[in-house]
């Protein structure tokens, strides 16, 4: 006898307990599925896949524990938040939040490459995100995050890249060209150094927390 199979539009109902697996009679056979795993469950009754996630950019800070939370802003707006000590990076849309993308005029090969870019604004500790450099310069320097490590003039830093032995800079595509230096960044906040958790309790061999630790009122 062959296997009759029917076509199941509607999930709404989401997973079915395992004592109603043969209750055809119940209604919420005809609307639910036997086993779900990594699909979620649409309000109009349809099965997805669960979304995952991918790498988008190393912590900017791996010496201390991080955190990352979801934020929702809005039906449209949504965001991965990286929590680390005394800072907070938002992620959003395969990719980290960045400011306003600035034009290259030029690159130097050096230990620690020195590039070129009007009213950069940026500090000693800032990252930057390179991309949109041509040649074989661009294939080492796009699409990752560098870090500067001296500031020049308003108009140059350098950044912890070594770029000797590399094809010399020809053009960078993308970017705005400032015409006037940025607001300066916010006074960093005072951040409290990590406190190291108490130590735990001792509790002797073959003893438990209740035995060892809690006291029976006093009768009345």
């Amino acid at each position: 006898m062959a296997n009759f199979r029917s076509a199941q539009p509607n999930f709404s109902k989401g997973e079915l307990a395992p004592h109603l697996h043969g209750r055809f009679d119940v209604d919420a056979y005809t609307s639910a599925v036997k086993r779900a795993r990594n699909v979620m469950v649409l309000k109009y009754g349809g099965l997805t896949k669960r979304p995952g996630t991918h790498l988008v950019a190393e912590v900017l800070d791996y010496s201390m524990p991080n955190r990352l939370l979801p934020f929702q802003f809005s039906l449209t707006q949504t965001y991965a938040l990286e929590m680390g000590h005394g800072y907070m990076s938002p992620c959003a849309f395969g990719g980290r939040l960045i400011e306003t993308e600035l034009t290259i005029t030029a690159i130097t090969n050096a230990a620690q490459a020195r590039v070129s870019a009007a009213f950069h604004g940026y500090t000693v500790g800032n990252r930057v995100f390179l991309t949109g450099i041509a040649g074989a310069l661009g294939d080492f320097l796009n699409g990752r995050v560098w870090k500067v490590t001296s500031v020049i003039d308003a108009g140059s830093f350098t950044i912890n890249a070594n770029t000797t032995g590399l094809a010399a800079f020809t053009t960078a595509e993308g970017g705005v060209t400032r015409t006037e230096a940025p607001d300066p960044d916010p006074v960093d906040p005072v951040v409290p150094p990590v406190v190291p958790p108490p130590t735990p309790p001792v509790i002797a061999p073959g003893g438990s927390w209740k035995r060892d630790y809690y006291a029976e009122p006093d009768p009345l």
